[in-house]
């Protein structure tokens, strides 16, 4: 919230209406946002959906890192590994950037989990990386990779999650709550950002929107939506 508010505010200092964002939760100089977001809340497959699922909401256009369509965490790389110079010059204090540099792991069975048939990739691929792969995600429904899949081909549908405005609602700590909007259209993104239920009271008028995308959705009764933790909720607003 803090983050997309001071953009605007940025942008509306230097008077430019029309400026664009570019948001991105991870990259090859962070530690992978699974790992990240992981210490504060229980449950891996959740949490990956969740995240995708905000990250493709907001206003702006969107990077997806290799391998977090995987829900994959930061690798462990041991010092006789690394590559990166900074983390040899400062080791352990500084581990470096190697960890979310690691191969793109195709699949589960191949050597070097289908990245190349070389006899050692630059860095190597975490036993847990290659379980998570893809050819053991693709196909599968309750999948990290199919809900990736599903939610962004069903956001192509959707012109004010593509192109329209945001405007954030007041949830409390535990929801986050926004609307995209694009000529008269309107859709309430809603987000429970804990391991913990949780229960909005929505604008009138409200109509959920079926997602495509398998995932902890919630479900709306009257006028609250009860939220699964980590679950989400889309609906197109009255």
């Amino acid at each position: 919230h803090r983050c997309v508010t001071a953009f605007d505010k940025a942008a509306q200092m230097f008077g430019d209406d029309h400026a664009w964002p570019c948001w991105a939760f991870s990259n090859h100089d962070v530690i992978r946002h699974m790992s990240r977001f992981l210490p504060k809340v229980a449950g891996r497959t959740g949490l990956a959906k969740l995240a995708a699922s905000l990250l493709l909401s907001l206003r702006g256009s969107i990077c997806l890192y290799q391998g977090e369509e995987l829900g994959l965490t930061e690798a462990d790389i041991a010092y006789e590994d690394l590559t990166d110079p900074a983390a040899i010059a400062f080791w352990p204090d500084y581990k470096g950037r190697d960890g979310c540099r690691t191969p793109y792991p195709w699949d589960d069975a191949a050597p070097n989990a289908g990245f190349s048939h070389a006899n050692r990739t630059w860095l190597p691929i975490p036993a847990e990386h290659s379980g998570n792969a893809a050819s053991m995600q693709a196909g599968r429904d309750s999948s990290v990779l199919e809900h990736y899949r599903a939610f962004l081909h069903w956001r192509k549908s959707q012109p004010e999650l593509v192109t329209g405005g945001l405007s954030f609602l007041e949830a409390g700590k535990q929801v986050l709550a926004f609307e995209r909007h694009l000529d008269g259209r309107r859709m309430l993104c809603v987000f429970n950002l804990s391991d913990k239920a949780a229960k909005w009271m929505v604008p009138e008028g409200a109509s959920p929107v079926f997602l495509p995308a398998p995932g902890a959705s919630g479900t709306l009764t009257g006028k609250a939506v009860s939220l699964p933790p980590l679950g989400f909720f889309f609906a197109h607003a009255g």
